[in-house]
């Protein structure tokens, strides 16, 4: 059974979260305070924060220098929830999701004129929800835990006046804890990390000072964690119980972006961002352990047939003084989970609605200070039709708060 080496018990420590699921399935966009207060519009291409070595690395081109970059973002999901069990038993459940700070880090050094490196640490995936021992649904899930840590190297180098291009590599941390019932009380838990790779590519073209796009590719990630599998809760004399080896298997989405930026004047720009995310990656989620015992030894299979997801939004910044910018956004992303049959209660997802707000200030020729917030709305189907009860969510709605700041050596 592998064990945490000493890097992945460090990793572990400093980016200790169990994200929200408030993206299209449990992806997470929150890799940018400035962003998120205009709904990630603009993303890897505005040039008015180090984001650009996550989403698109050509855009490191806007920036000089050398530069360094931090940030948490809070997120909180209130899913209120009634449902009845297959044996006619109605049941309520607040669900409530996240609780926790999402990070991230990045550092961008210009090497001469047209190259830039850069290096950044961030949070793409995660969920982190819960319900009772006892609840309704139990034999659905219990609870969920999945938390990524990616370090992302990545070059950029201009071509000419107009084009960049850039590309990176990705090592990528991954834990998982997942817990589903079974047999009257019983449960089954598997607890697994892994070292996983993919990479990332971009271009940036440049109209003029004033206008431009990019365009970005982030491959998709086998995850292969492995670890303990935990069953308990059924009879003594069937001798089950106990920790097993298991395994598990989740494939995450490439995704591509596109990204525009446009200054009207010099106190105000416009942004807008289009992200496709190939969620059809997420067919199946396969549990497996090497018990080798009748009842338990065999994989466990959970059907998501999952579809593409879509992200579209539109920001602006307005530069209300030397020191303070305000900016805003709406943005409108479209869920994976084709129906209702298929909507896990550990994955409560829908389709859903950004409103964001955010603000820098320049404290000083060096340092400056983010700040953003985003209200989420749910809109359209929030049914489940699972295999032991039936329900709905009457509200999902959630809150991204984030702090940062930025300093310029």
């Amino acid at each position: 059974m592998t064990r945490f080496n000493r890097t992945s018990l460090l990793i572990a420590a400093l980016f200790a979260a169990a994200p929200a699921v408030h993206a299209a399935g449990f992806q997470l966009s929150e890799q940018s305070i400035v962003g998120l207060g205009r709904a990630h519009a603009g993303a890897g291409v505005a040039g008015d924060d180090l984001s650009a070595v996550f989403y698109n690395p050509a855009g490191m081109m806007l920036l000089n220098g050398t530069q360094v970059q931090g940030g948490f973002t809070y997120a909180e999901i209130d899913a209120p929830f009634e449902g009845v069990t297959t044996k006619g038993k109605r049941f309520t459940e607040n669900g409530r999701a996240g609780g926790e700070a999402i990070p991230n880090a990045f550092f961008v050094h210009e090497i001469n004129e047209r190259t830039r490196f850069g290096f950044g640490v961030t949070v793409p995936f995660g969920l982190g929800s819960g319900y009772g021992e006892n609840w309704g649904g139990r034999n659905d899930g219990i609870e969920a835990h999945i938390m990524t840590v990616d370090l992302n190297p990545s070059l950029a180098y201009q071509l000419n006046d107009k084009l960049s291009i850039g590309g990176g590599v990705s090592a990528q941390y991954t834990k998982a804890n997942l817990k589903k019932g079974a047999l009257g009380s019983a449960s089954g838990e598997i607890e697994a990390d892994s070292w996983d790779y993919g990479y990332n590519l971009g271009l940036m073209y440049q109209f003029n000072a004033d206008s431009r796009v990019g365009l970005s590719y982030r491959s998709k990630i086998q995850h292969e964690p492995e670890g303990d599998y935990t069953v308990e809760g059924l009879p003594a004399f069937t001798g089950l119980n106990g920790v097993y080896g298991g395994s598990t298997r989740v494939t995450t989405p490439e995704s591509i972006l596109l990204s525009g930026y446009h200054r009207i004047d010099p106190k105000l720009a416009l942004t807008g961002s289009l992200r496709w995310s190939n969620w059809s990656r997420y067919e199946t989620l396969v549990i497996e352990n090497d018990s080798g015992k009748p009842v338990i030894g065999e994989p466990s299979i959970i059907p998501n047939n999952w579809k593409a997801s879509w992200f579209a939004s539109v920001g602006a910044d307005y530069n209300y003084s030397d020191k303070l910018t305000l900016r805003g956004g709406v943005a409108y992303e479209t869920s994976p989970v084709p129906d209702a049959e298929h909507r896990n209660p550990l994955i409560p997802d829908t389709d859903r609605v950004w409103l964001s707000l955010g603000a820098s200030y320049q404290v000083d020729k060096a340092l400056t200070v983010d700040a953003g917030y985003t209200y989420l709305m749910g809109v359209g189907d929030r049914d489940i039709n699972a295999k032991s009860f039936q329900g709905s969510y009457s509200s999902i709605t959630g809150h991204l708060i984030g702090v940062g700041m930025q300093y310029r050596f």
